[in-house]
């Protein structure tokens, strides 16, 4: 029989799912809902789960399956880790069933599971890395104790420029414009929208495009310091990463931006790529090379 793996990519908004041969050619896919173990209940993110892993298996059964690999978002608290694995290793009872960080489905995939690291900036932030047996992770807190150099972070200081400038306490922006503009709100009104819920996470995270756009398209000063610092707050955890893990002596690794945050323009990719070639000179800056699902069919394969 040939052997047959599954990886499982889980968010926090969608899951993936890719059911590979011992070669890591795909034969099946399925995608489902969020997929967090801390953000919602265990039961319910291996629902999602499952619905994603039935698609990919078509019909398939789980007693095929050799290796399962679920890189899951919440991976951190710990209780409800191994609920999930318990609920996994039921089900597929014939198989070796490993649960990890969704960073470590992204750092895979990214670098084919070569030595490297990943600074992903989207909502959230976080830098992991992996040099043979050593590996690191560095941010990725949440926005409770520090997102600093993630759309949250960015979105956040853009809400605290606009307080400031009408309380004059920092200088004027567009961001005042631009911010009611998009979410109908004015200063007066920022505050208790935030603290109201009106203005969630991923809402406040959401802004960072209208920062990137008033300091590419408007020039405004205000958000490319804003960008700068998110630069530089990324370029931080990725040397932590690296100082961790690599010495001057290493040969040359990659650094792997992933998130939508870097797609804010060069007032933040900028500084990040001057930080990196200081504290790593030997590394380059690349694109991923394949998806975190994919990350996850290879962590599999290892089993």
């Amino acid at each position: 029989m040939n052997k047959l793996v599954l990886g499982i990519d889980g968010g926090g908004t969608k899951v993936l799912a890719r059911i590979a041969d011992e070669t890591g050619a795909t034969l099946g896919e399925g995608a489902s809902g969020a997929c967090s173990i801390s953000a919602m209940p265990v039961a319910e993110a291996f629902a999602s789960a499952r619905a994603a892993c039935e698609a990919a298996l078509a019909g398939r059964s789980a007693s095929e399956v050799t290796a399962v690999c679920a890189c899951v978002a919440g991976f951190s608290v710990v209780e409800n880790r191994y609920a999930f694995q318990a609920l996994l290793a039921e089900w597929f009872s014939h198989a070796h069933v490993i649960v990890e960080g969704d960073f470590v489905a992204a750092f895979t995939g990214a670098t084919a599971g070569a030595p490297g690291i990943i600074v992903i900036a989207g909502t959230g932030q976080v830098a992991y890395g992996e040099n043979g047996a050593a590996s690191h992770k560095a941010g990725g807190y949440g926005y409770l104790i520090d997102d600093s150099g993630s759309g949250y972070g960015v979105g956040r200081a853009a809400l605290a420029a606009v307080l400031k400038a009408a309380d004059g306490l920092g200088e004027r922006t567009i961001l005042t414009e631009r911010i009611q503009d998009v979410v109908g709100l004015g200063a007066p009104e920022i505050i208790a929208a935030v603290y109201g819920g009106a203005l969630d996470r991923v809402r406040i995270a959401s802004l960072s495009k209208v920062v990137a756009d008033a300091a590419n398209d408007d020039g405004d000063h205000v958000s490319q310091r804003i960008l700068m610092q998110a630069g530089g707050a990324l370029a931080q955890i990725a040397e932590a990463v690296s100082r961790k893990i690599f010495t001057a002596d290493d040969p040359p690794f990659p650094i792997v931006p992933i998130g939508s945050l870097w797609r804010a323009g060069d007032y933040l990719k900028n500084v990040f790529v001057r930080s990196a070639h200081r504290f790593a000179p030997q590394a380059t800056i690349i694109e991923p090379l394949e998806p975190p699902v994919q990350g996850a069919v290879l962590r599999a394969l290892r089993l």
